[in-house]
């Protein structure tokens, strides 16, 4: 058609250009009238293009959140491959040298309350890390898998005494507190040790994917270490999503790194100031 190639405002003087010529009394409402649609026109460009570029950056959104847990993944397979590729002799080793590790950190002396796990077969053995803090009088709380009849599973810390009494295999076939022990009432804890599949240098952590220790994390202000073996740190920074809980510290075989002033192990300082988690 003729007016295809047209844009808004050439059309807007043809029509004013035949106005006057039918009848120039006509002028002032006319343009009146389209100096409105033009700007009803220019509002509806607006939200067409907000619209177009929600739904573009929703779909870039969706797409980088795709490649972060597919990378994710992927680290994940590479850290626990290292770990079964362990010896039993050379676990054993790492769980007595990770306990001296925590040994001779002051936020471990110091803590009367702490949370810790029961390590899977692919994690570090925590049994005497439990036991010498019972035998030192702290206050153990230990993670059981709750709600799940529910179909909303968390996990909840609970207080336990005796670790040949009061644990029982449960969800995932990890040991966890029985179920005549309950964890309401229990204190909270002072120092929050955290397993993991993969650990970064600078606090992050990856775990196995169902979100159980990044939704207890969140709000909570205690001390929060990885506890995890050397093999299970990888040296570049883990890619992170928005519910990714960071860390304070973290505590292998070899070393303790502090994420939440310089960077330290127990050799001296290792690099500039680290950001912390902040709870």
């Amino acid at each position: 058609m003729i007016f295809d190639s047209l844009g808004f405002g050439e059309l807007g003087v043809i029509v004013v250009v035949a106005v006057l010529f039918l009848d120039p009394s006509k002028l002032a409402p006319a343009a009146r009238a389209i100096g409105r649609l033009r700007r009803k026109w220019s509002a509806l460009q607006r939200d067409v293009k907000e619209q177009f570029d929600a739904l573009a950056l929703e779909e870039n959104l969706r797409d980088s959140a795709d490649a972060v847990r597919k990378a994710k993944a992927a680290l994940r397979a590479e850290a626990l491959t290292a770990v079964r590729a362990l010896t039993a002799h050379e676990r054993a080793e790492a769980a007595e040298s990770a306990l001296a590790q925590l040994s001779e950190w002051e936020a471990w002396r110091k803590a009367k309350v702490v949370a810790l796990f029961c390590g899977k077969s692919d994690e570090i053995d925590s049994e005497g890390i439990i036991r010498a803090a019972l035998a030192a009088g702290k206050t153990v709380l230990l993670p059981r898998v709750a709600d799940e009849a529910a179909g909303r599973p968390r996990m909840e810390m609970v207080p336990v005494r005796d670790y040949d009494r009061d644990l029982r295999e449960g969800a995932f076939g990890i040991l966890e507190p029985e179920r005549e022990l309950t964890a309401e009432g229990a204190p909270e804890p002072e120092l929050i040790l955290i397993p993991g599949a993969a650990f970064d240098e600078r606090g992050g952590r990856v775990g196995r994917g169902k979100g159980f220790y990044d939704r207890y994390l969140e709000g909570r202000t205690a001390l929060r270490a990885g506890l995890a073996y050397e093999a299970q740190v990888v040296r570049k920074k883990l890619p992170l999503e928005a519910h990714d809980q960071l860390l304070d510290a973290l505590v292998t075989e070899r070393r303790r790194l502090d994420f939440s002033q310089p960077q330290t192990t127990q050799n001296g300082v290792q690099g500039g100031p680290q950001s912390g988690s902040g709870g």
